[in-house]
């Protein structure tokens, strides 16, 4: 969560008390402190925030309204209850959806001043006690009775992606660049830093980072933070969308050895998490034409795809949970909010979708993944060549994603849905590319003899068996017979 400085708040209060009048997203009491009027007063600025993309309003008690005088208040939003529950947890209760406002209380010189700061609506209109509020001018009304203003206000849902959503708002440009990477959103393009500070802020606006506001100061987008932010701690809203990386020592979460955390932007953090996981997982020395080499249990490719979905299609708009990378000894999970974009049995084939397509964009633009929807295909392929399971990818609730990469696991111990599932999407593969896997392909991929040719047919019958192939060419002697995935 960001820290507000008394200083900020000082200079916030005095910069709101110098609009020259209340805004839609401003409204000054001085001691009017009735809980149904600040629950409604939430709803309004709240929904119209959004329709001023002002990524939050304020409430403010101690500026006189007519004057915008500093004068104080003796409104204690700590001792005050509505019934027998404190005012901060029953407005927070009979709001729909909860949303994360604040209050501060801000000495001044004048007196002290208590702030309330709103975040705007996102997906739906912010709701007090079941009803929907709007700012006209400077007073509130109910949304239902301004029909054109509701559907501006779904429109703006609809309209602006959360990509391109404001961050944090009103900066200058020594306070923006303390919180962007520029120096190395250049050297991951691989240009050199303009000397003219206008170039780069011309730069910056064109890739959608950041945006000059009506007051003329600097706003970062949500793409800007999660692209090339120093540190994502830093924006309360964006904090928890770090990727988390725990190191368990065997297969089970019950003994954790370490766990950290990448704050950077993903164009940076990205590489970073692949070597670190790259350092933590089991490795084998092994003796090639007299070369001691490491050899890895998981491959890298399919390390950095599965992590960079894991950032790209996650749910941004899902509260709560962060990307998330657990590395067992025989494993590791990738896990993101938000339901697969595609149907499961499909990856490997469909069409590419993005969640987020500003910032797959700007990842294809980095190097760090592939908008030909590729991704999957160089997944499989790895594991295939490395004789490994194929990944298995779960729709959790359709809240959440998981894909699993699985070590190197004996045939005999592998079990009849890892072989069907590794069966299927290595015929997937092999079809897009106008091939099917044969006899030969699955004794690769299961690290099975030339002898064992009865046991790569046992596993092909069982799958056609349970639906997950058929055969190419049904007339084709057995020997020769190619496979292909069911719905093709």
């Amino acid at each position: 969560m960001a820290i507000r400085s008394v200083e900020y708040l000082q200079s916030l209060v005095r910069e709101l008390a110098k609009l020259p009048d209340e805004t839609e997203w401003v409204e000054f009491k001085c001691n009017n402190k009735q809980p149904q009027m600040i629950g409604e007063y939430i709803s309004a600025l709240s929904n119209s925030a959004a329709l001023c993309e002002r990524p939050k309003a304020y409430l403010v008690w101690g500026v006189d309204d007519a004057t915008h005088k500093i004068v104080g208040t003796e409104f204690q939003y700590r001792k005050m209850k509505k019934g027998n529950e404190e005012l901060e947890a029953w407005l927070s209760r009979m709001l729909s959806p909860r949303i994360n406002f604040r209050f501060f209380e801000v000495p001044m010189d004048e007196g002290m001043v208590v702030l309330m700061e709103i975040p705007c609506a996102e997906k739906q209109p912010v709701q007090f006690a079941g009803g929907e509020f709007i700012r006209i001018g400077t007073n509130k009304k109910n949304l239902k009775e301004y029909p054109d203003k509701e559907r501006e206000l779904w429109r703006t849902f609809d309209s602006t992606p959360y990509e391109l959503r404001i961050a944090m708002g009103n900066l200058d440009e020594d306070e923006m660049v303390l919180l962007l990477d520029y120096s190395k959103y250049y050297d991951k393009l691989e240009m050199p830093i303009p000397r003219n500070r206008d170039k780069v802020l011309e730069d910056l606006q064109h890739e959608k980072f950041i945006k000059r506001n009506d007051a003329g100061t600097w706003d970062i987008t949500n793409m800007g933070a999660l692209m090339i932010a120093k540190d994502l701690k830093k924006f309360e809203s964006l904090h928890r969308r770090t990727v988390r990386v725990i190191w368990y020592k065997e297969n089970s979460r019950l003994d954790a050895i370490r766990e950290k955390e990448f704050c950077a932007g993903y164009a940076f953090s990205h590489e970073e998490i692949v070597q670190y996981i790259m350092t933590i997982i089991p490795q084998e020395e092994v003796i090639v034409e007299a070369t001691r080499k490491s050899v890895v249990s998981f491959p890298e490719i399919a390390i950095r795809e599965l992590l960079a979905n894991a950032m790209i299609h996650q749910d941004l708009q899902q509260r709560g949970t962060n990307p998330m990378v657990e590395v067992f000894k025989n494993r590791i999970e990738f896990s993101n909010a938000g339901a697969p974009l595609v149907a499961i049995e499909r990856i490997v084939d469909s069409v590419p979708v993005s969640r987020n397509e500003n910032i797959a964009g700007f990842m294809h633009k980095c190097g760090i993944c592939e908008e030909r929807g590729s991704g999957y295909d160089k997944i499989v392929e790895a594991t295939g060549k490395n004789e490994l399971l194929a990944p298995r990818i779960e729709n959790q609730n359709n809240q959440f994603t998981k894909a699993i990469l699985f070590a190197k696991v004996p045939f005999e111990l592998t079990t009849k849905e890892d072989r069907m599932r590794t069966c299927y999407m290595q015929a997937c593969l092999a079809y897009v590319n106008f091939e099917g896997i044969s006899n030969s392909d699955i004794r690769k991929i299961f690290g099975l003899g030339e002898k064992e040719k009865a046991k790569a047919s046992r596993l092909l019958t069982s799958a056609v068996d349970g639906g997950y192939i058929k055969v190419m060419d049904p007339d084709t002697a057995p020997r020769y017979k190619k496979y292909i995935p069911y719905w093709a």
